[in-house]
């Protein structure tokens, strides 16, 4: 069976200083173990304690399937069977306040935010791996990785 395996590693920790506003944390998105772009997630706590919209999804491998999204009227990445979460999408934005506990994908960062959203790019390539391969399967890593980064 064919598959395509997505992975993010998150490397940089911004304090809420750094951002100017809300922790979050940086990665670099693999597809394939190729870099395509990179991420942008909410503060990961270590603790049981999630705060609402303002927690990243933990660390682990997690399915991933293609469906229409709601809140954004089109067919858009979807993590499926979260601990503690639930409508995870992978999807554009630029700070942690866009993401509300999805990972966001963008094609430019300066280690502080992200920009040039590369959503639709990588669900274009999502939906024609599976019109090649209906069974394919889809699946995401996520690993933690930090550096801590402070602007001089």
């Amino acid at each position: 069976m064919s598959k395509i395996e997505l992975t993010i590693k998150r490397y940089i920790y911004n304090d809420s200083k750094t951002t100017g506003g809300e922790a979050n944390n940086i990665g670099d998105f693999f597809i394939n173990g190729k870099f395509f772009c990179y991420s942008l997630e909410d503060e990961v706590r270590f603790s049981d304690k999630k705060v609402y919209g303002k927690t990243a999804i933990p660390a682990g491998k997690y399915k991933v399937v293609l469906s229409m999204s709601n809140r954004f009227k089109r067919v858009v990445p979807l993590l499926v069977d979260v601990p503690n979460f639930q409508g995870v999408r992978i999807h554009g934005g630029n700070k942690a306040e866009h993401s509300h506990g999805c990972p966001l994908i963008a094609f430019n960062t300066d280690k502080v935010k992200i920009w040039s959203t590369a959503e639709k790019v990588l669900t274009r390539k999502l939906q024609d791996f599976k019109k090649e391969f209906p069974e394919g399967e889809i699946t995401i890593t996520i690993e933690n990785r930090f550096l801590s980064y402070k602007q001089e």
